[in-house]
């Protein structure tokens, strides 16, 4: 069954989001928030729970970033992490060294077959979407429409538990949708991954897509409530690849 999830702004028509629904095989589709929506003050929220980290970015545009990380003096970019996976660890940049196609800048790049990418995410017209499976068709449209889109390991999707693991303990984080809202949520301290997805599930996760991490590829860096630059796991190296960035 085909799972919808509702936007605070939904379309005018309600026949067309079913319609739109039914034809991708998704799990819905959410609208960006707006000053109007969030106010005038664009940062990124934080919220705890025991086990988790909960960043919330308030965000116009959402982009697929390539070759070098934002810098932190960029004042435009609120939150940016490693987002596909990368084969090798190359000395130059080259987007087939990139798992899965991807689209950033409305620019498709052809990647490298993965098998472990089982969903995807794009992100254009202000409106974001999770996919389960094959989305080709959407990150050609993810490019006409100058927006991003990648794929990755799907967790969780319409509410439910994918056929999704990683070995080893870490601190795992994931691109969520959690009550209507786009986030990044990660892990406290080290944990086995089905003790970060019964997490995700208790925390009302009702969309989950892996983001890369280990040594050096989950450093990453948000934007404070004053305006600062707060650095995630400071240890970085030179082979990442992609970064999932949220602008103002």
């Amino acid at each position: 069954m085909t799972h919808f999830l509702m936007s605070r702004r939904p379309f005018s028509s309600l026949f067309l989001v079913c319609l739109l629904g039914l034809l991708s095989g998704c799990g819905g589709e959410s609208a960006a928030p707006t000053q109007e929506d969030e106010g005038v003050e664009q940062t990124v929220t934080v919220d705890t729970t025991a086990d988790l980290l909960a960043f919330y970015p308030k965000f116009k545009r959402v982009d697929l970033v390539f070759g070098s990380m934002p810098s932190t003096n960029d004042e435009s970019v609120l939150f940016c992490c490693s987002a596909a996976f990368t084969e090798k660890e190359l000395k130059q940049f080259d987007h087939m060294n990139i798992a899965g196609n991807h689209v950033g800048g409305g620019e498709f790049h052809k990647g490298y077959a993965c098998a472990k990418n089982t969903g995807g995410f794009v992100f254009y017209d202000n409106r974001w979407q999770f996919f389960a499976g094959d989305f080709g068709g959407e990150l050609g449209r993810a490019a006409d429409k100058r927006g991003m889109g990648f794929g990755q390991m799907l967790i969780i999707h319409g509410g439910r538990r994918m056929a999704a693991h990683v070995g080893g303990r870490y601190v795992f984080r994931a691109l969520c949708e959690h009550e209507g809202r786009l986030c990044i949520i990660e892990s406290r301290r080290l944990q086995d991954f089905e003790y970060f997805v019964h997490a995700l599930q208790a925390y009302g996760v009702s969309e989950a897509l892996y983001l890369v991490m280990g040594a050096g590829w989950n450093h990453s860096w948000y934007r404070d409530m004053g305006g600062g630059a707060r650095i995630l796991h400071p240890h970085r190296h030179d082979f990442s690849t992609n970064w999932l960035v949220f602008y103002r």
